[in-house]
């Protein structure tokens, strides 16, 4: 069970390429592959290609940058840094940055999203996939649709009117968060669809138990390097994104945030994973770099 990628932020500069001719070629579909996994939880796979290299990536909008594995189809790319990513135990793995060239979503309607150069991690070892992280979409405005599994963009289109701004989260906020209500209590929860099940800082759940049911003393999971530990699952009675939008009794996992904790600040016990967002249809606008914009409905 994967559960969450805080990775260091690295600065780039990126222009988001879809190119049509109309408004209708201005739809862009990419077909999803949807896991399952128990207490609702599940992953999120693309086509993607890497050059001459076609293959299949996790969605992870908890990484702020993409995670590769080195490999005979990337040992060739050009090293330009290093960074260091971090996961749920706090145990931080060394990786480097390195430059890929023609980096594409595959549609199956439309055009390609593509990036002609695009910087990612590249991690000597891991024991997971190999991770799409949220700034691929710097500049987009797209849909996220569980129901009938497709990422859908849209280009310059408008917007619905109804967007909710996003919070800027980690050390350089290039992360993104959604202000939520469990209970009386209003929190932040880190936007991750990589996380196979949400989570909860113990912290949280010490100071408002009475909002939690447990479910089993200990659990399974891991984290981005193949990590093993063994969390607390409890179920949240009551858990609110915005007005309207109420899930009951709502799986989570609970564990000492620590490291995480510091990176996306003590405002945010909650990660909001696969199990809670697949609830949901969403409407995602990264097209302002400091102030993007969510909007969701029920399936």
């Amino acid at each position: 069970m994967k559960l969450f990628r805080w990775m260091a932020v690295l600065l780039v500069s990126l222009s988001f390429a879809v190119s049509a001719a109309s408004a209708d070629d201005n739809r862009s579909t990419i077909l999803l592959t949807l896991t399952q996994s128990d207490y609702g939880g599940g992953r999120i796979y693309l086509p993607v290609r890497f050059g001459n290299f076609m293959g299949t990536m996790r969605l992870d909008t908890g990484a702020s940058t993409t995670r590769i594995t080195l490999a005979d189809w990337n040992k060739d790319l050009p090293s330009l840094d290093q960074s260091v990513s971090t996961g749920a135990s706090g145990k931080t793995t060394r990786c480097d940055d390195v430059e890929a060239k023609n980096v594409e979503l595959k549609a199956a309607q439309g055009t390609n999203i593509a990036r002609a150069k695009y910087l990612v991690t590249r991690c000597a070892a891991s024991d997971g996939d190999d991770l799409l992280g949220l700034d691929f979409f710097k500049g987009a405005r797209l849909n996220l649709d569980f129901e009938r599994h497709e990422l859908v963009f849209f280009g310059d289109a408008p917007a619905n009117g109804r967007s909710k701004p996003f919070r800027l989260l980690g050390p350089d906020q290039r992360l993104v968060g959604i202000e939520v209500r469990s209970g009386n209590t209003t929190a932040v929860g880190l936007f991750d669809a990589g996380a196979e099940i949400s989570a909860v800082d113990r912290q949280f759940v010490e100071k408002h138990k009475n909002q939690f049911t447990l479910v089993k003393r200990k659990g399974k999971a891991s984290e981005v390097g193949g990590k093993k530990f063994s969390p607390q699952i409890y179920k949240i009675k009551e858990f609110e994104l915005a007005r309207g939008l109420i899930l009951r009794d709502v799986y989570v996992i609970v564990y000492d945030f620590g490291v995480l904790r510091e990176a996306l600040g003590r405002e945010t016990p909650f990660i909001l994973g696969y199990n809670l967002l697949s609830q949901f249809n969403w409407e995602l606008d990264f097209r302002s770099p400091n102030a993007p914009t969510w909007d969701a409905k029920p399936k």
